[in-house]
């Protein structure tokens, strides 16, 4: 039974949210990182940027109230895929930001970092030294954004948000318990 006085955050991404959350099924961990809130989980393999706005239509359809906080970590299995340049994925990014705004208006958004990859799917140079390029400047630009939007991390550390910073990548469980 979940309690509904507790503040209620989302994570949504591709195979890392999935693995963690199988992980700490796994070892019988809290599935709630400790924090006085409720997580859904909503990690899948191979999930891509392209997939998330149309996940969110569906969810807005089934639920009656917003989250207090979604986590959104993707991006990293749509760069370098056809028809993804760095200028288009970002425009995207950012239009479909800006809608999730819309369909929910209470919910405060944090990005988590795009990570970096040995091997990036659709990686045909020797090196992935331009995907590695196009990874850090979306992780900029979203930073930037989101903070112009007033809905991301808004506590900035040497060039990088508190968020990019807590524990290296991504958010941290303390991150978002500051935002609850």
């Amino acid at each position: 039974m979940t309690d509904c006085s507790l503040p209620r955050v989302w994570i949504i991404g591709s195979s890392l949210i999935s693995r963690l959350q199988a992980h700490l099924g796994a070892f019988g961990l809290d599935q709630n990182l400790g924090l006085d809130c409720q997580i859904t989980w909503a990690g899948r393999g191979g999930r891509r940027w392209e997939y998330l706005v149309p996940l969110f239509r569906s969810k807005r359809a089934d639920i009656r109230d917003d989250p207090d906080v979604m986590v959104i970590h993707l991006g990293g299995n749509s760069i370098g895929t056809y028809g993804n340049t760095r200028i288009s994925l970002m425009r995207r990014m950012k239009a479909d930001i800006r809608e999730i705004d819309l369909l929910f208006p209470k919910t405060k958004l944090m990005f988590s970092d795009i990570l970096p990859r040995w091997n990036w799917r659709g990686q045909t140079a020797t090196t992935g030294y331009g995907l590695e390029r196009t990874r850090r400047r979306l992780n900029g630009a979203m930073f930037g954004f989101l903070s112009d939007m007033d809905a991301g991390p808004t506590q900035e550390v040497e060039g990088r948000s508190a968020c990019q910073t807590e524990m290296g990548i991504g958010c941290s469980a303390s991150l978002i318990e500051k935002w609850l």
